[in-house]
C-alpha cells in the first residue's frame, strides 16, 4: 500500500481522522524539534513548542487551505519557527530549570511537565512582576509596549476573541504575523518578532475586509503602524465599524497612510480561529 502524501494526511485530519494526525506527527516531529531547538536552545522548551504546533494542527486543521497552501511541511515549519520566536521573545528572561537535562530519565521529565502545567497561572504573575521591576529599574521599556502585552494576555483568555496568522501571499518570505480580533472592542492586535521596518518615507497599513449585502466587499482602514529596529511589532489598531471582518490585509503605503490601498498586499490572512483554548 502506497504511503499517503502530506496533502492526503491533512485532508484526513480535516475529516477528524486521528490516525492521520499521528502519521503526520511521526513524519515531522524530529524536523520540527530541530527547528525549535535551534531557536530556543532549550530541549524542554523546544518539545513544548512542537507539542503546541501539532495540537494546533489537530484542533485547527482547516487553517491549512488545501487549495491555496502549497506545502504542508512549509506550513509546519513556519508555525514552529513562529511559536519558538514568540516564546523566546516573551520568556527569554526566565531561566531553564537546572533539573532539566537531555540525558535525564523520562519519568522525572514527565513529573516536571506536570508541575509546569500547574504553575502556568503562576507564570503570568511572575511575568507581571518582572515587567514592574524592569520599569522601576529604569529599563527602556515603553509603557505602551507593556500595555499591549497585558492586553494580549487578557484577550487570550476571552473565548469570543479570534486570531489568525498573516503571511506573504506569494510565499517569498517566511514572515508570520499574529493577529487577534476582539468583536467587543472592534480592534485588531498585531504581534511579530522578526518583521523588517518599513522603508524611509513609507508606512505599513492594516485593512480589514468584510462581506456586505449583495455579495460585495467592504475594505476598512484600521490604521498605520511601524516596526522598531529590532523587528518587533506590538500594535493595537484603531476601532472599525465592521461587526465581523473576514480577511486582514497589510500594504505598504506612503508616510501618513492612504485612503485606499495603493499596492498589492504584503501580508494577508483569510481565516479566523478561536483564540481561547478549551
Amino acid at each position: 500500500m502506497a504511503e499517503l502524501t502530506d496533502f492526503q494526511l491533512m485532508r484526513q485530519i480535516q475529516l477528524r481522522d486521528r490516525r492521520s494526525h499521528f502519521l503526520l506527527k511521526d513524519r515531522y516531529q524530529k524536523r520540527l524539534l530541530d527547528i525549535a531547538l535551534a531557536i530556543l536552545k532549550q530541549p524542554h522548551q523546544a518539545e513544548e513548542v512542537v507539542r503546541q504546533v501539532f495540537e494546533f494542527c489537530w484542533k485547527h486543521a482547516n487553517a491549512f487551505d488545501l487549495q491555496r497552501d502549497r506545502s504542508v511541511a512549509l506550513w509546519l515549519y513556519e508555525l514552529t519557527a513562529f511559536q519558538a520566536r514568540e516564546r523566546l521573545r516573551r520568556w527569554a528572561w526566565l531561566p531553564a530549570p537546572l533539573s532539566i537535562q537531555t540525558s535525564a530519565p523520562l519519568w522525572p521529565q514527565r513529573l516536571l511537565w506536570g508541575s509546569l502545567a500547574v504553575l502556568g497561572i503562576y507564570a503570568l504573575a511572575i511575568t507581571a512582576a518582572y515587567w514592574r521591576l524592569r520599569w522601576q529599574w529604569g529599563s527602556p521599556i515603553e509603557g505602551e509596549s507593556v500595555a499591549v502585552q497585558r492586553l494580549y494576555q487578557e484577550w487570550q483568555r476571552q473565548p469570543q476573541v479570534q486570531r489568525t496568522l498573516l503571511r506573504d501571499p506569494s510565499f517569498s518570505t517566511p514572515l508570520l504575523v499574529q493577529a487577534l480580533w476582539s468583536p467587543h472592542a472592534k480592534q485588531v492586535l498585531l504581534l511579530a518578532s522578526e518583521m523588517a521596518p518599513a522603508p524611509p518615507g513609507s508606512t505599513y497599513q492594516l485593512w480589514l475586509e468584510s462581506e456586505i449585502q449583495g455579495g460585495g466587499r467592504l475594505l476598512e482602514n484600521a490604521g498605520t503602524f511601524a516596526v522598531n529596529g529590532e523587528g518587533s511589532l506590538q500594535w493595537l489598531s484603531q476601532p472599525i465599524h465592521s461587526e465581523q471582518p473576514t480577511r486582514l490585509l497589510v500594504t505598504l503605503e506612503p508616510a501618513g497612510g492612504s485612503e485606499s490601498p495603493t499596492g498589492p498586499p504584503l501580508l494577508q490572512s483569510s481565516f479566523w480561529i478561536p483564540a481561547a483554548q478549551p
